[in-house]
């Protein structure tokens, strides 16, 4: 009997069947708390993306308004919570997990990507604000994986943040520059360009004829620069040239392009430029005579302008009526006319009462030329439209052929090249608008100039004095998203 059970011990002992048994037990444990964590780590980073994604998302939305009006870091709060609130974008689920913690705008980043967000310069105000940086809260990610039986957490946190910037390039443009007409002294820098974004919006600002003064440093204008100076700006693509500067102004498509930051101004006048300016109006004189076949310098297609003289055997020498741009009515040729007063910024701009009915009467008497209607009612005196509103009236009812009392037409004369065309309108200038006065230029200041917006501005009236001289215009507003088909804006993620 102990024979026999000492063999079936001795058996036992040496039987192997079922020996990996063990060793499955305690890797199935492995294993399967390796599939949970795997588990958990795939879920961590699908929050992970999520949440990064909707940063990325909110940082572009604000970063999108970032044009440095004095409401732009409003409209971009408003954009990120618009956007927040949008179920389409980020699902009901993802709306309840998304929420922002922090939002912060700068003026400029880090030197590289490696250097903290505490290193970036945080913007002053609306004006400077180019960066927006966008924190989401925290959310907690609860784990399958019981860590807590091994002293861990079972849960962890998942955080995002994103920076994103803007910059607007305006490309054909004029290589003018405005000093800012809406600011007068003692505005800062924010209240002279709140002063530009309302006053360019206001349609009866928008009526106030302007006087652009060309800007001579110490010459016989002003030493130091004033609200509705003009001048030029440096381009790589003009080089040092004066000549290239005219031919920039006349042409239809300059070829330039300037970004909404630091500019440098060009020092000294440019003696041909109302050469290149009065193109626009059918107006071929000095280095433009050659191009009066060439529709690279074509004029508008609507260039009445109060001038006399010209005929079909000499279309290029009207000369200006006789007390110009109203002229002597009712038997001469009436431009534009000037505002009856001048009471802004120092006798640079009008009012905004200027004479319709007698612009009208000399020009468009005749039988069934009816007014334009503005406000509901007939155009007069005493309901007023800007004279860009009734230069495209014109245009756009075919009153361009019309005869004035003095023999003039809207029709170019002396152009001689292939079919007119009203796109890009060729008495609308864009030019760079800067705060001469809250800046405190003058005539050493010329370069690193900030632009405070992109604005349009209508020639009411060719150029009349050589070698510099005035610019009639009015204001029509700034230079907006798609206003140019060879602008555009870059909103990019940095971070």
């Amino acid at each position: 009997m102990l024979r026999k059970s000492a063999r079936c011990a001795e058996a036992f002992w040496t039987d192997t069947g079922g020996v990996i048994l063990p060793y499955v037990t305690i890797m199935l444990v492995v294993i399967v708390g390796l599939a949970v964590l795997a588990l958990d780590g795939a879920r961590y980073m699908s929050l992970q993306t999520q949440l990064q994604k909707g940063a990325d998302a909110l940082a572009i939305a604000g970063a999108a308004e970032l044009d440095r009006l004095p409401d732009s870091e409003t409209r971009a709060v408003t954009a990120i919570n618009t956007l927040l609130n949008n179920a389409s974008i980020f699902g009901a689920g993802g709306a309840r997990n998304i929420r922002v913690a922090d939002i912060r705008f700068y003026s400029q980043l880090p030197a590289n990507d490696v250097r903290p967000m505490s290193e970036a310069t945080p913007a002053a105000g609306a004006t400077s604000a180019r960066f927006v940086s966008v924190s989401v809260q925290p959310v907690a990610l609860s784990t399958v994986l019981p860590a807590s039986l091994f002293g861990g957490a079972n849960a962890v946190m998942s955080r995002a943040s994103a920076v994103a910037g803007f910059d607007q390039v305006v490309c054909d443009v004029t290589p003018l520059y405005v000093c800012n007409p809406f600011e007068v002294a003692g505005m800062s820098y924010e209240q002279a360009t709140d002063a530009l974004q309302h006053g360019t919006a206001d349609p009866a600002a928008q009526r106030r004829l302007i006087q652009l003064h060309l800007y001579r440093g110490g010459g016989r204008y002003y030493r130091d620069f004033s609200a509705g100076d003009y001048g030029f700006l440096e381009s790589a693509a003009l080089g040092s040239d004066p000549d290239a500067v005219t031919d920039a102004v006349a042409r239809v498509h300059p070829r330039i392009c300037f970004r909404l930051g630091p500019i440098a101004l060009r020092p000294g006048s440019v003696p041909s430029a109302p050469d290149g300016f009065n193109v626009r109006f059918d107006i071929y004189d000095g280095p433009m005579v050659a191009n009066r076949y060439n529709d690279e310098y074509r004029p508008s297609p609507n260039v009445r302008k109060g001038y006399v003289g010209g005929s079909s055997e000499n279309s290029c020498r009207p000369q200006p009526a006789l007390n110009w741009p109203i002229g002597s009515p009712p038997n001469q040729a009436t431009g534009f006319p000037l505002d009856r007063e001048w009471p802004y910024m120092g006798g640079r701009m009008g009012n905004g009462s200027w004479d319709f009915d007698t612009y009208w009467q000399v020009n468009h008497g005749g039988a069934g030329r009816l007014p334009p209607i503005v406000n509901g009612e007939p155009a007069n005196n005493s309901n007023l439209p800007s004279r860009y509103f009734v230069y495209r009236y014109e245009i756009s009812q075919g009153l361009i052929g019309d005869r004035s009392r003095g023999g003039e037409t809207g029709a170019p004369a002396c152009y001689g090249g292939p079919v007119l065309s009203d796109a890009p309108d060729r008495r609308v200038l864009r030019a760079a608008v800067i705060n001469c006065l809250s800046l405190n230029l003058d005539e050493d200041t010329q370069s690193n100039v900030p632009i405070a917006a992109f604005g349009k501005f209508f020639m009411t009236l060719p150029m009349v004095s050589k070698g510099g001289g005035d610019i009639y215009v009015e204001t029509i507003g700034l230079v907006v998203p798609r206003d140019g088909t060879s602008d555009f804006e870059t909103v990019q993620l940095y971070r």
